[in-house]
């Protein structure tokens, strides 16, 4: 079966996709916007500007053939330069929103008629299933965010309770919400099956109207885990970690109230890995909390190493990638429920609490500090869960449910570990 897979961007779940088809010579082609090589033309450049290299490495591509991969860049290389010019944020939007529809006209006009199933992901799949509805193609269809209704009613919520996290263009995202939903939700309802990362994200799409008897669960899968542990200094200042953006989705407001409940001083530092749209303000100027910004994927091994605890306090998350990639490098675990990779996080490594709760993350935060012997122990059973679902875990489900005919596919994906939407 020649499959094709489209994804506007370089995420890894993407790649991993295309791996699966790869490893049994099913993908025609993975197209995309910009797609960085470092063995390239653009590569040998930017080897004698590091700062344009670590830049260009975030938009890697290395898990596929150069020789199946079509990209398309030039809305992407706009895009990227408006928001690296601090463009307002809603004029990024709306070039994003050209990317995407543009995109998926593209793939229904290049690359849907020459493949026997298309995989695409929310919002760039319309155009490209009803060109395979039309030349017969399945039709695969990627969610790897909880519902957007879902998401909306929870940060509603949270602006409502938090009035000075508001922010001046949410009544422009709220206006585009009802058209954008009506997209996905055609794209759903178009889909021979829908694959979600995590029983969490499965919930929140069937509450919403997607087909329970469509849904595949296929959780994401981790990094190699390291072979072994470093120890660290349990008498110097607990290191806590965030990885990700610091934005009101992901709960940063409620780990600056925890840090505030806290008032650790100098017994313990935060760091922020991540593109920030809350304000630093709301740790009131600690100097124990410093913003990083953005790095390049290929230097968080070690600053996971360098951390005793990862803080991932989301309010809606489908999964979580930076919680697999801290177990993978030994580094125990703060999640919230309301994140996907809650699942396969349990006691040995970290813990799971309530979202929305700046008491939980005190609570945990300060069991850290009063346990850091015990904490230092964890570190070796981050490995081991890490291990137990690795990226070929996610590639052997992904190839097992697409290998059954659809009309077999309920009775199949029912079978699968992780293939209940329950």
């Amino acid at each position: 079966m020649k499959s094709v897979v489209a994804f506007p961007g370089t995420m890894e779940h993407a790649q991993q996709i295309a791996l699966a088809l790869h490893e049994r010579g099913a993908l025609e082609r993975y197209v995309t916007t910009f797609a960085y090589r470092d063995a390239g033309a653009l590569g040998a450049l930017a080897r004698h500007v590091p700062a344009l290299q670590a830049q260009l490495a975030r938009r890697s591509l290395d898990l596929v053939p150069p020789e199946r991969v079509s990209a398309y860049p030039a809305w992407e290389i706009i895009r990227t330069l408006a928001q690296k010019a601090r463009v307002s944020e809603t004029n990024v939007d709306r070039l994003w929103d050209i990317l995407s529809h543009r995109f998926d006209a593209i793939v229904a006009r290049d690359h849907v008629p020459e493949a026997d199933a298309i995989h695409a992901f929310e919002y760039t799949a319309l155009a490209s299933f009803r060109r395979a509805g039309e030349t017969g193609a399945r039709r695969v269809l990627h969610l790897p965010a909880l519902n957007n209704v879902y998401a909306r009613d929870i940060l509603q919520q949270e602006r409502a309770e938090w009035i000075a996290l508001r922010r001046d263009d949410d009544r422009y995202f709220d206006e585009k919400f009802l058209r954008r939903q009506d997209r996905r939700d055609a794209e759903a309802a178009l889909a021979d099956i829908v694959f979600v990362n995590s029983r969490l994200t499965a919930r929140s799409h069937a509450a919403h109207g997607v087909d329970e008897r469509k849904i595949v669960v296929a959780p994401l899968g981790a990094p190699p885990p390291d072979v072994s542990v470093n120890a660290r200094d349990i008498n110097a200042p607990l290191s806590v970690l965030w990885v990700g953006g610091f934005s009101l989705q992901k709960g940063g407001h409620y780990l600056a109230q925890a840090w505030r409940m806290l008032g650790v001083r100098d017994h313990a530092r935060l760091d922020i890995f991540g593109r920030a749209t809350l304000a630093p303000t709301l740790f009131c100027n600690s100097d124990r909390v410093l913003f990083h910004g953005s790095v390049p994927r290929s230097s968080l091994k070690a600053i996971y190493r360098s951390a005793d605890v990862l803080v991932f306090p989301s309010l809606a998350d489908g999964f979580g990638m930076v919680v697999g990639e801290a177990l993978a490098s030994g580094l125990p675990v703060i999640v919230s429920d309301m994140a996907g990779a809650a699942d396969i996080v349990d006691p040995s490594c970290g813990f799971v609490i309530p979202a929305r709760s700046a008491q939980a993350i005190v609570e945990s935060l300060q069991w850290c500090l009063d346990n850091r012997a015990t904490l230092q122990a964890m570190r070796l059973c981050a490995l081991r869960a890490a291990a137990r679902r690795q990226w070929v875990d996610f590639r052997r489900d992904i190839a097992a449910s697409l290998e059954c005919p659809l009309e077999q596919g309920d009775a199949h994906r029912q079978g699968l570990p992780c293939a209940s939407a329950s």
